[in-house]
């Protein structure tokens, strides 16, 4: 039978402060996410109880979408697998980070007090119920700073998953570099800026310089690689990094630095305050203008989920005539920028 479903609700779960859910996937409003365990503090784990969840879940989705589910841009029409197992994996719980990027806003960035999840997870592989078929992605936070996260990266890989981590690149990462280098583990980093002034304004620490040798370590380990395996990632910032040349910094950087994939995104506060089709005109033509350039370097580029939420919603068509004329371009993005100064900004 088929239903409107996805692999995380069927497959992922997704480790947070307090509690554990289906995934990770928070971009449509305020409706929370599917929950497995509430006031989760890193205790055993009986996969069963996890997969009965899950079952119970799918059965209800069958004849409507829980409200949790309601938006989401990645439902599909699917059927349902009947086989037990994990796949896709999402760790935020430690929230620790090493940057103060203006947009974040969480109050936990210093607070130690998180759970362990590599007996979890080393439990579940030895039970048989993982399976290297999805993703593994670190998130929420900087995933260098928990516990146990080479050993974690290093069990995973060693399971031949593909892991994704999304890294300030601060902290250097020796597993980082091994699974690089194996062709099992990605980075991507938000660095925002192809300038220390602009790193500095968003992240709020002077790290640019260290940063990019960090990224210069990963990129080496790359060449080995067939696809790219370090992605730099961009997201505007309205108020900070929304100009054509803030946006041309970053591609200089792109280019010095030998990357060959990136990814854009918009800050998603400022995304779920303007309801989608009220972002200003501008910022989708940053999208448009990265995309552009991108194809014309040869570069991989890919859109996130809050850059496609407002993408989606557009009311503005994509401009030939802006994306050919730079003048002109940058003319349009100042005057709407200006005329857009201040809304909804949250930071």
């Amino acid at each position: 039978m088929q239903y409107l479903g996805c692999q995380w609700m069927e497959h992922g779960l997704s480790f947070e402060l307090n509690d554990v859910y289906d995934c990770c996937m928070s971009h449509h409003g305020d409706l929370g996410m599917p929950i497995i365990f509430k006031n989760y503090k890193g205790e055993f784990v009986d996969w069963d109880e996890v997969f009965e969840i899950k079952e119970k879940r799918i059965a209800s989705q069958k004849n409507e979408t829980i409200p949790e589910c309601k938006g989401c841009i990645f439902l599909k029409e699917k059927s349902v697998e009947n086989e037990r197992y994990i796949c896709d994996i999402a760790f935020q719980q430690i929230k620790l980070c090493n940057a103060k990027c203006v947009y974040c806003g969480d109050d936990f960035r210093n607070n130690p007090n998180y759970y362990d999840v590599y007996p979890i997870i080393k439990n579940l592989v030895d039970k048989g119920y993982f399976k290297p078929c999805g993703l593994v992605v670190f998130q929420g936070g900087e995933p260098t700073l928990m516990r146990d996260f080479d050993k974690l990266t290093e069990l995973f890989t060693e399971q031949n998953s593909l892991v994704k981590v999304n890294t300030s690149a601060i902290k250097y990462s020796p597993a980082i570099y091994k699974g690089i280098k194996k062709g099992k583990v990605f980075v991507v980093v938000s660095i925002d800026s192809g300038t220390s002034e602009m790193y500095k304004k968003i992240k709020r620490v002077d790290a640019f310089d260290k940063v990019k040798k960090n990224i210069s370590k990963y990129q080496n380990a790359d060449k080995y690689n067939e696809f790219p395996s370090v992605v730099l990632k961009y997201i505007i910032t309205p108020g900070y990094n929304d100009s054509v040349q803030d946006v041309d910094d970053w591609l200089n950087l792109v280019d010095e630095l030998g990357i060959k994939s990136i990814a854009v995104d918009v800050e998603n506060k400022y995304a779920n305050l303007n309801n989608q089709s009220e972002v200003s005109p501008h910022v989708l033509y940053l999208i448009d203008y990265i995309f552009y350039c991108a194809e014309k370097s040869n570069i991989k580029v890919e859109q996130y989920c809050f850059a496609e939420y407002v993408s989606n919603a557009r009311k503005v068509p994509k401009c030939e005539k802006l994306l050919k004329n730079k003048p002109l371009l940058v003319k349009v993005v100042d005057n709407l920028r200006e005329r857009n100064k201040g809304k909804n900004y949250t930071y």
